[in-house]
């Protein structure tokens, strides 16, 4: 009869299918605690007996990376790479606040670990004469050198010029706007212009901001907290 079942003829014709399709989600489930396990440790000799174990298993190459029969390669598993970019901010942090304290800018300027990076906080009087964006001679040179130790991590660097709440007005500024931002943009060609070229900056590595009185760190109520709300903010980026 035409509708007799061939048993044979099904089993020749890709019963073993289902085989590759297995594989393939094995060893995605694989690759998935491979990354759960190197962002969660980074103890060298124990990632050295998992990548064993997968050689074992072909799924990976001698040198640490997904071979191919998992597909493409989806990160780099090094152990000597994993967690370099919050080690670096914490050297970052080290380094710059060494930088502050050998200076002796602990009072005039804050350095914090956050979670966006390492933040440099400068009260305004040490950059800048009042109602002004010029630079002061010392401030150039305490800036010459914190990029010293910047220069060698590229990293993104963010700019913010912030004031307090008593409205300036005068030849060459109208709003505190203008004059946030002003400032904020002498900061970044001081880097980008300023210093000798070999030590100069990308400008692509910086993102600037001016926000006039509207970031208050505390209340502009007295004359003290005015004096914190008028700084300048630097941010390393993660």
């Amino acid at each position: 009869m035409a509708d007799n079942y061939n048993m044979d003829e099904d089993e020749d014709g890709g019963g073993s299918e289902w085989l590759a399709t297995y594989g393939d989600l094995v060893t995605l489930l694989l690759c998935f605690f491979i990354l759960l396990f190197s962002m969660s440790s980074t103890d060298a000799a124990k990632f050295k007996q998992v990548v064993a174990s997968l050689n074992a298993m072909g799924i990976m190459g001698e040198t640490g990376n997904m071979g191919s029969n998992a597909g493409e390669s989806i990160v780099n598993l090094n152990p000597n790479n994993i967690g370099n970019g919050t080690q670096q901010m914490d050297d970052i942090y080290k380094e710059v606040k060494e930088i502050i304290d050998s200076g002796g800018l602990t009072k005039d300027v804050q350095v914090k670990r956050v979670d966006k990076g390492v933040l440099l906080r400068f009260k305004d009087e040490i950059l800048f004469d009042e109602g002004q964006a010029n630079l002061k001679q010392d401030a150039k040179n305490n800036l010459s050198k914190l990029g010293e130790a910047l220069r060698r991590y590229n990293k993104m660097i963010r700019i913010e010029g912030h004031t307090d709440n008593i409205p300036i007005h005068n030849d060459e500024f109208k709003s505190n706007w203008d004059l946030s931002t002003a400032r904020a943009i002498s900061v970044v060609r001081y880097f980008t212009e300023e210093l000798p070229e070999d030590k100069r900056f990308n400008a692509k590595n910086f993102e600037v901001s001016g926000y006039g009185e509207y970031h208050p760190i505390v209340p502009n109520d007295t004359t003290e907290n005015m004096k914190k709300n008028r700084r300048i903010e630097i941010t390393i980026r993660q």
